[in-house]
C-alpha cells in the first residue's frame, strides 16, 4: 500500500520529492526517511509548516540500534528538506552536517595481499582450462578469468561489471562507461591497455556481436550472470587458492577495497601528491563524496604503518617533505 503523507508538512514534502525526481533522482530510499519525518510531525502534533531546531534534533538523535551511516543519511535528508523549505519561504532550521568521521563503522574490509591475488588468479586460470569428468572442457569457465581481473584492476562494483554491455566499451580510448551505478550515478573510467586486450580476446572468443548485449550472459541472451553465481565460484576459487574464508573473511567486494588501498599505497610510495590525486580517485570509484574514499586512505595507513606519516599530511596538513 502506497504511503500517503498526512502531516502539516505533507505538501512541502511532496513538493520536495517532486522537485528531486524532476532533476533525475529516483529518491526511493530518501522517501522512506521523509515518511519518518512526516510521522514525527504527526506524533508531536506539529501545527505550523516549520522545522524547528528541537524538531530536527529529535529526528536526528542517535539511535542505539542503527549504523552510523544511517544517521548520516537522516541528517542529509532533513538538511535538504530544510533548504527546500527556506527557498519556498518557510522557516526551517538547517542542521550542520555531521563530522567527517561520523559515518565510520566498525567493519574492517578484507584487503588481499599481493601474494593472495597471484594465487587467486592462478587458481582461476588453471580451473578455467581443466576438464570435466567426461573429459570435456567447460566453455563458460573462461568468463570468470575476465570478471575477476576487471574487479581487481578497476575497483568496480560487481553489479557494475555484470551490467557491462559491448556498447559501454570504448576500445579506441580504452574506457568503460558505467551507467545506473550506485547513487544513480554515471561515470567514464580509463582502463589499462592490458585489461582491454584481455577483454578483446574474450569478446572474440565468445563471439559477442550485439552492441546492447551483456558481456557476461546468464541463462539466456537477455540477462546477465547472476551475482549469487559469482559469489559461489568466488568461494570455490578461494579454496583452490588456499585462502581461508572465516566469518567476516574475503568477499567479492574485497577486490574493490583492495584496488583502492593498493592504489593509494603505490601513490604514497611513489611520493605522489595525494591531495591533488585524491579527488580523481573519489570520482573514479564512483563515491558520492570524499568521505568514503578517505576511509581507504586511513585503512592504507593502518595496514602499511611505514607510510602513515605520508597519509597524515593529507588529513592534518603540515610539512610536505615529511618522510
Amino acid at each position: 500500500m502506497k504511503y500517503v503523507f498526512s502531516s502539516i508538512l505533507k505538501d512541502v514534502i511532496s513538493g520536495f520529492l517532486k522537485e528531486k525526481r524532476s532533476l533525475g533522482f529516483d529518491y526511493k530510499t530518501e522517501e522512506r526517511y521523509l515518511r519518518d519525518i512526516d510521522k514525527l510531525a504527526l506524533s508531536v502534533g506539529l501545527k505550523d509548516i516549520v522545522i524547528t531546531k528541537e524538531f530536527v534534533q529529535s529526528y536526528t538523535a542517535k539511535k542505539a540500534y542503527e549504523k552510523p551511516i544511517s544517521r548520516t543519511h537522516r541528517v542529509r535528508i532533513i538538511r535538504e528538506l530544510a533548504k527546500y523549505m527556506i527557498r519556498m519561504d518557510y522557516d526551517a532550521y538547517i542542521v550542520p552536517p555531521l563530522p567527517k568521521n561520523s559515518y565510520r563503522s566498525d567493519f574492517i574490509p578484507y584487503i588481499f595481499t599481493e601474494d593472495e591475488i597471484k594465487r587467486i588468479f592462478t587458481a582461476i586460470d588453471e580451473w578455467s582450462v581443466s576438464k570435466s569428468l567426461d573429459g570435456q572442457y567447460y566453455p563458460q569457465r573462461y568468463k570468470y578469468t575476465v570478471i575477476f581481473r576487471i574487479l581487481y584492476s578497476t575497483g568496480m562494483r560487481i553489479s557494475e561489471v555484470l551490467n557491462l554491455k559491448l556498447e559501454n566499451i570504448d576500445f579506441e580510448n580504452n574506457t568503460f562507461t558505467i551507467l545506473n551505478a550506485k547513487n544513480h550515478s554515471e561515470r567514464i573510467i580509463p582502463i589499462h591497455v592490458n585489461m582491454m586486450n584481455i577483454l578483446k580476446t574474450y569478446i572474440i572468443h565468445e563471439n559477442i556481436l550485439i552492441s546492447n548485449g551483456y558481456l557476461f550472459k546468464g541463462k539466456n541472451e537477455n540477462v546477465h550472470l547472476d551475482k549469487s553465481t559469482v559469489d559461489f565460484f568466488f568461494l570455490k576459487f578461494l579454496r583452490l587458492a588456499g585462502i581461508p574464508h572465516p566469518q567476516g573473511g574475503p568477499r567479492v567486494h574485497s577486490f574493490r577495497h583492495t584496488f583502492c588501498v593498493h592504489r593509494l599505497k603505490i601513490w604514497v610510495l611513489d611520493k605522489k601528491d595525494i591531495t591533488a590525486l585524491f579527488p580523481y580517485l573519489c570520482a573514479y570509484m564512483g563515491h558520492r563524496d570524499t568521505r568514503c574514499t578517505e576511509y581507504y586512505l586511513r585503512l592504507t595507513a593502518d595496514l602499511y604503518p611505514d607510510i602513515i606519516h605520508k597519509t597524515e599530511i593529507y588529513f592534518y596538513g603540515g610539512d610536505q617533505d615529511v618522510k
